[in-house]
């Protein structure tokens, strides 16, 4: 008996496809969702006593660990865990950490959700009561130190929003403590609203911000971040650009370079242009990505799920990423 194969007609051929398709896109996120939930299980928590106040922070230790491997803090903004940052940086950092083996990524968790920054006018709990949130630092770095044998002098910080403030704090008040910064989606605040002690020392700086943040505004002015919490006036990004620059005293611009990043997707109506300074005389780097059009948002390729207020989402930059090869390759 002959058997009749099913005619594959266009829209049963169009279907298959559909369903293939939509398969593999959940397969996809499956095995993304595996990957993720990997690296957050191999996180380890720690707790510290300062000041009689227990303070808290996750950590990710790559194995094996090189000897002497560098120690990179990423702080969360205001009203945020320390694990959200993890994943709203698309979990890149500890991916990065993993592949490199040189590398610990330290999740700390601000007081209640904040930090003392350098805002005076941001009457937080963390403000009012003065928590020492620099001594919070030194006493991690010290757990390091003594637990992992990482190198004392390749300590890094990355913040965002809230973390970028306290982000400045630290290198204002103790640069000593750090080979570099990068404070995303901050600006300085003005001098009448500052209230951190400034040791005036040249540092090396990566500074990220969006034109189109809807909270802090790239050309300065009141932060407004929609919960009723005054946080005061900042500068400009292009003023804090040149603080930074006349403290590490890069008075000449011929040593700026310029490069656009490929504006691999026009849908996000975005774009990203990064300004190196490189200051001879102090052997610091300066840089700005200025992402035009960009938001309040830390971007990556994982995490897209910023909520509406936060502003636009460029798809064209790893910020993790990029801040991590900034760090890197201050070594």
């Amino acid at each position: 008996m002959t058997s009749i194969s099913p005619v594959m007609t266009p829209r049963f051929r169009f279907k298959n496809f559909i369903i293939t398709v939509t398969i593999l896109v959940i397969m996809g996120i499956c095995a993304r969702y595996i990957i993720h939930l990997k690296h957050s299980n191999r996180l380890q928590s720690g707790s510290i006593l300062v000041h009689d106040l227990q303070r808290e922070f996750y950590y990710f230790v790559p194995e094996p660990l090189s000897k002497n491997a560098s120690l990179i803090f990423v702080l969360h903004g205001s009203s945020m865990e320390a694990k959200e940052m993890e994943s709203m940086t698309g979990r890149q950092f500890t991916r990065l950490a993993d592949s490199s083996k040189n590398v610990i990524i330290v999740y700390p968790q601000g007081y209640k959700k904040f930090w003392n920054d350098c805002r005076k006018s941001a009457l937080f709990e963390t403000k009012t009561l003065n928590v020492d949130d620099v001594g919070f630092f030194e006493s991690m770095i010290k757990f390091f130190v003594e637990k992992h044998g990482i190198d004392a002098h390749s300590v890094f910080v990355t913040g965002y929003s809230n973390g970028a403030h306290m982000c400045f704090k630290l290198a204002k008040e103790r640069p000593d403590l750090f080979k570099g910064f990068a404070p995303v989606c901050g600006n300085l605040p003005f001098v009448d609203n500052d209230d951190c002690y400034q040791a005036q020392q040249p540092v090396s700086m990566l500074l990220i911000n969006g034109t189109a943040d809807p909270i802090n505004p790239y050309n300065g002015g009141p932060v407004n971040t929609g919960d009723g919490m005054n946080r005061g006036n900042v500068i400009s990004t292009e003023e804090t650009l040149h603080y930074w620059l006349s403290l590490d005293k890069c008075d000449s611009i011929s040593g700026r370079s310029v490069y656009a990043y490929p504006d691999m997707d026009t849908t996000d109506h975005s774009t990203a242009i990064q300004y190196t300074y490189r200051c001879i005389q102090t052997h610091k780097i300066v840089e700005l990505i200025k992402v035009i059009n960009g938001g309040h948002v830390y971007a990556n390729p994982v995490f897209r799920m910023w909520p509406p207020r936060l502003g636009n989402d460029n798809n064209d930059i790893n910020m993790p990423e990029i801040v991590f090869d900034f760090f890197m390759n201050l070594k």
